[in-house]
């Protein structure tokens, strides 16, 4: 599934960029291939709209933002936070059709960030009841452009078999077969499932988690808010609750914004934010060193990989997604590439034990 290419999932809210980057002007940003603008408008509130003037077509990040309108930056023309043209400078005296318009796009503050749906969102944005809490701190992380698939993204951050290989600040260094995942509940909103993982601590856990245990049970519920969000509480062994707020939002089918903020339930002088970030981002960038490897046609088709029980999480969000695509009359899009129909090649036998997943 090329996922920038599937209308189904524009029907959801994506968090984009934060909310206090819009205050030196116009942002550009592309969500699903398509390139918007953002400002803040007359309330000093986010606003998003198609990023082109409906003149000629002009990018309006060039332009600037005026008591809450943008400006084109080629003829003046400036539009309010509706997508309405409200000003002609070349014919101030006439009156302007309703047709001279860009379209905008719904869009919401929300968790330092703005929210845009390209299309009537069928879900909200998530609630995270801990960010609100003065019980915890909100540590943000550099945001930044990895060139993998959404999708990709999001079934790696699922996998609790990967640990062993590939980070060398997570996980057991010795044993690589990992713990099932347990309690897999599909919600109204995506899904929920608990999956430990064993884990030797090391010199940035410890800065980080403030905890010296050689060897311990790591403890983390996970929360999947569809299409690309995910909510990780990570329990640990002295009473600290690490939650992780990730999303992959896509930008086109081969590339992704990685947003991430953790909320913690202790203190600065318990634990310095840079030590929290230097962990966060460490992990971060050995993931990405493998993910912008991996094709970004993910089949939703089970028969076209192979599988193993730890990817029942993966399994069963492309169920979700295949059937959210069901949904809207949605066609999965796939590269030429990569055949899209191996069903024939496939005996019953494999594809009875396919099943147990």
């Amino acid at each position: 599934m090329l996922v920038a290419s599937q209308s189904a999932l524009r029907h959801f809210f994506y968090p984009v960029c934060p909310v206090n980057k819009l205050t030196d002007g116009p942002v550009e940003f592309t969500l699903l291939n398509q390139s918007i603008v953002l400002w803040l408008d007359q309330n000093n509130q986010p606003a998003a709209a198609e990023n082109r003037c409906c003149h000629r077509w002009a990018k309006l990040t060039k332009g600037k933002v005026i008591n809450g309108a943008i400006h084109c930056p080629y003829h003046g023309w400036a539009f309010d936070n509706t997508g309405n043209c409200i000003k002609i400078p070349q014919h101030p005296e006439r009156p302007i059709p309703s047709n001279y318009c860009i379209k905008s796009y719904k869009c919401q503050s929300r968790y330092d960030y703005v929210w845009v749906a390209l299309e009537e969102p069928i879900m909200p944005i998530p609630e995270i009841p801990e960010f609100e809490s003065d019980e915890y701190r909100i540590i943000h992380l550099d945001n930044r452009t990895w060139h993998c698939s959404s999708l990709v993204a999001l079934e790696n951050i699922f996998d609790n078999a990967h640990h062993h290989f590939i980070h060398q600040y997570l996980g057991d260094k010795v044993n690589p077969v990992p713990i099932p995942p347990t309690k897999i509940e599909n919600t109204c909103y995506g899904m929920f499932f608990k999956s430990d993982i064993y884990n030797y601590s090391n010199d940035l856990q410890y800065k980080a988690w403030n905890i010296k245990n050689e060897e311990m049970l790591l403890k983390r519920e996970f929360h999947w808010y569809m299409p690309f969000l995910v909510k990780i509480t990570l329990s640990l062994p002295n009473n600290l609750k690490n939650i992780t707020l990730i999303s992959f939002t896509p930008m086109t089918n081969s590339s992704l914004q990685w947003i991430n903020l953790v909320i913690r339930n202790d203190t600065e002088e318990d634990v310095k934010t840079s030590d929290v970030i230097q962990l966060g981002m460490t992990i971060s960038y050995e993931d990405q060193s493998i993910l912008e490897n991996v094709l970004p046609d993910v089949p939703l088709n089970l028969l076209e990989q192979r599988h193993m029980e730890s990817d029942r999480p993966s399994i069963l969000i492309r169920k979700r997604f295949g059937d959210l695509l069901s949904e809207f009359g949605d066609t999965e899009q796939r590269t030429d590439c990569i055949p899209n129909k191996l069903d024939e090649q496939i005996s019953n036998h494999t594809r009875h034990k396919l099943k147990v997943y």
